[in-house]
């Protein structure tokens, strides 16, 4: 790259430096203000007028004084200043060059996308800005068509992959725009941090990234001189190389650069993420050999055949060479979704793969169907209607325990789905589910879905097994028919649907306003919905939650789970109002109940999970009944005298119940019934009509609910005044995130 001669009082910044945030202390980061000031430094040192310079900033408190005196005018970095700035702020800039520097926490979210962190986030709720989107935006109107001929921009963050039990807490990254690309050979250089996956540390309260990138741009030249970026990038590869041999870092930056000298392509300083790993290096090296004894005696002309077929599923230009090696062939299918797997494919069209081979490419790429078989894959779960994805997730439940494949987003019920790996020498999982599916649903879809997996055992050389599981599939659907598509009885709520997990935190200060938080759960899989942390009226939590249920997808058997204090119990959630579209409550459309996690001491846990071992094979009448004329010291006596007994009744009068609460809480009784205003004696036959003839205890929730849907919701009716107490130690809140890199 050829240095760029540039009147500097013609360039335009934004930096963007987030160090506090609305989670917990841990949270916070002590070094992206001092970075951003860095650059606010050396770009008005290169001739940057200061106000040019647009700083947007969440600082620690200790670094308010030194950001206040270099830039006075800086705005906060939440969220709707961030799209302001960019979105707006920007169209009527007049100049030649555009620089962005984001320093902060970042994380790769679902299907791979970094995630730059607002100041919003809190520790089980990741909201931030898809980094991509930056470059999205340079394209668009909203810069000026005929000015910034070149946009500069530099992020130091993390790009780690978060646990799985985390990885739902991140919010789907924000977009800048959604804009069509008009610009789209505007000239962009990016460099990065580090790569996908991986942390981009800190040294000395400073990122060591941006500080390495400082130095080097120091040395590149001072005022009004030209600026050689791929010579910044060779020199900031040579230190951190350096830094690497004396093992004082692990950190590889990445640059990629688009239409600088009118083209596209990508520069890894440090070599590429799957090597990092002694185990990825050893499967890139075995891939390397089997690539090149499949390119055959002409390997040259082989690999120019397969470039050209990979350039119409790729996303990425090949190397810009003429001729490509067999480990030029495979680095260029690492940067790609599928991409091994799809090398393989079309060097191999006529000879098998190794399954050790396979086994190399699950294990760089952790896929396995080809970018051809993924598209179609997601284009024919794009023709079904919601129901049949739902139903697509419901057949891989059954037969695999997957659990909430996200099924109203067709590229995400196919990454989850694919999530299923085969094993060697046997039928993927997928293609049984599709199997299963499509003989239940006999629609053009499913015959179409039946033709893709036959398509796919082919090429792994396993059509005799899928010949073999369809016709399994079809006894399977001719079974499920016979029964009138009966779904199976007596699950417990929650284990197949899922929950939606509502914490009520206990109130404070007059009115009863409360904190509350919602989360969806499908078995491991949680995903948060909103954090109010700002106390609420009982009255403006249902509308909120009205909202967030409004806007997922209804199943009725989808079960509410309200977590309070043993004060709480007593709320009457279940009779909450919903205005949108007609009138109804919210205990005649889910099956709702409590949860209360106090009094759970750890000694008696192993107490609390046995007695909820039971609830999946008791029968209602199984329950323990706890008359009302007993004090709290003889409910917890009785309770601990049934050390098997899953759960208690009780007609207990609303004044001496809070005492009762306890010590079945404190005992570990995870099912409690009572009723909220009858006398005793009413009361105990209306519950007795709850449970009805022997039932399964596990359909306790449900059965709750349709007895509430049988009464007069305007009416006073015993439906709607009995509660439900059913605590599962294996489904709790979803725990607290701790961020400790950027």
């Amino acid at each position: 790259m050829t240095a760029v001669e540039h009147d500097w009082r013609r360039t335009h910044a934004v930096i963007v430096a987030v160090e506090r945030y609305r989670g917990s202390d841990a949270m916070n980061l002590d070094g992206p203000v001092h970075d951003a000031l860095g650059m606010r430094t050396w770009l008005t040192g290169r001739g940057v007028p200061p106000e040019n310079i647009q700083l947007l900033a969440s600082p620690m408190e200790h670094n308010r004084a030194a950001l206040e005196a270099a830039h006075p005018g800086y705005r906060p970095a939440e969220r709707a200043d961030v799209r302001e700035v960019f979105r707006e702020g920007l169209r009527e800039i007049d100049a030649d060059w555009l620089w962005i520097y984001w320093a902060g926490h970042g994380v790769q979210a679902r299907d791979g996308r970094w995630s730059l962190l607002f100041p919003e986030t809190h520790d089980t709720d990741l909201q931030g800005l898809d980094a991509d989107s930056l470059i999205t935006l340079a394209r668009t109107e909203h810069l000026p068509w005929d000015a910034v001929d070149r946009v500069t921009v530099v992020i130091d963050a993390c790009r780690r992959a978060l646990p799985p039990h985390l990885h739902e807490l991140a919010d789907d990254p924000q977009p800048l725009t959604k804009d069509p690309q008009t610009r789209s050979e505007r000239p962009v250089f990016w460099m990065r941090a580090c790569q996908a996956g991986a942390v981009a540390m800190e040294q000395e309260g400073a990122g060591r990234f941006t500080s390495v990138l400082l130095r080097q741009l120091e040395a590149a030249g001072g005022a009004g001189a030209a600026l050689d970026l791929d010579q910044v990038g060779r020199a900031v590869q040579d230190e951190f190389a350096r830094m690497r041999e004396t093992g004082s870092s692990r950190q590889h930056p990445t640059m990629h650069v688009i239409n600088w000298e009118q083209q596209e392509r990508t520069v890894r300083l440090g070599p590429p993420a799957a090597t990092v790993d002694p185990k990825k290096r050893r499967f890139r090296e075995t891939l390397v050999w089997e690539v090149a004894a499949l390119l055959g005696p002409d390997p040259a002309g082989a690999a120019a055949r397969v470039a050209a077929r990979l350039c119409a599923q790729f996303t990425t230009a090949p190397p810009g060479t003429r001729s490509l090696s067999a480990e030029e062939l495979v680095d260029w299918a690492l940067e790609n979704p599928h991409g091994t797997v799809t090398l393989l494919a079309e060097l191999s069209a006529r000879a098998p793969v190794r399954p050790e081979i396979r086994e190399a490419c699950r294990a760089l790429q952790n896929k396995w169907l080809t970018r051809a078989e993924y598209v179609e894959l997601v284009a024919l779960l794009g023709q079904l209607d919601e129901r049949g994805r739902y139903d697509v997730a419901e057949e891989a439940r059954a037969l695999f325990g997957l659990i909430d494949p996200a099924f109203h987003d067709p590229a995400r019920l196919a990454d989850a789905l694919e999530e299923l790996l085969p094993k060697p020498d046997r039928l993927p999982q997928l293609l049984r589910v599709v199997e299963r599916f499509a003989a239940v649903d006999d629609g053009p879809v499913a015959a179409d879905l039946r033709t893709w997996s036959l398509r796919c055992a082919e090429r792994l050389g396993l059509k005799g097994q899928l010949m073999e599981r369809r016709g399994e599939a079809m006894e399977y659907a001719e079974a499920v028919k016979a029964a009138g598509l009966a779904q199976g009885q007596g699950t417990p709520p929650g284990g197949g649907r899922g929950s939606i997990q509502i914490r009520l935190h206990p109130s404070s200060g007059p009115g009863q306003r409360r904190a509350y938080e919602v989360w969806t759960r499908r078995g491991e899989d949680v995903h948060a919905l909103a954090k109010v942390d700002t106390p609420a009226s009982l009255d403006e939590i249902r509308g909120g939650l009205e909202a967030l249920l409004s806007a997922q997808t209804y199943a009725p058997d989808t079960l509410l789970e309200f977590f309070v204090s043993a004060t709480d119990l007593e709320l009457a959630v279940h009779q909450w109002q919903f205005a949108r579209p007609v009138k109804r409550h919210l205990g005649t459309d889910y099956p709702v109940v409590m949860r209360c996690t106090e009094f759970r001491e750890p000694q008696r846990h192993d107490l609390w999970k046995r007695r909820w071992s039971r609830v999946g094979t008791a029968g209602t009448q199984e329950l323990r009944w706890l008359p009302g004329h007993m004090d709290c010291g003889e409910v917890y006596r009785v309770v601990q005298q049934s050390m098997d007994t899953p759960g208690a009744l009780t007609t207990t009068p609303s004044r001496a119940r809070a005492d009762l609460f306890n010590a079945c809480l404190f005992g570990g009784v995870p099912v409690l019934v009572w009723h909220g205003e009858a006398e005793p004696s009413i009361a105990e036959d209306e519950i007795r009509e709850l449970l009805g003839a022997e039932r399964p205890l596990s359909s306790l929730p449900q059965r709750l609910r349709e007895l509430r849907s049988d009464s007069d919701p305007y009416k006073s009716h015993h439906g709607g005044q009995m509660a439900l107490l059913w605590d599962d130690p294996h489904r709790p809140l979803p725990d607290r995130l701790d961020l400790s890199a950027p």
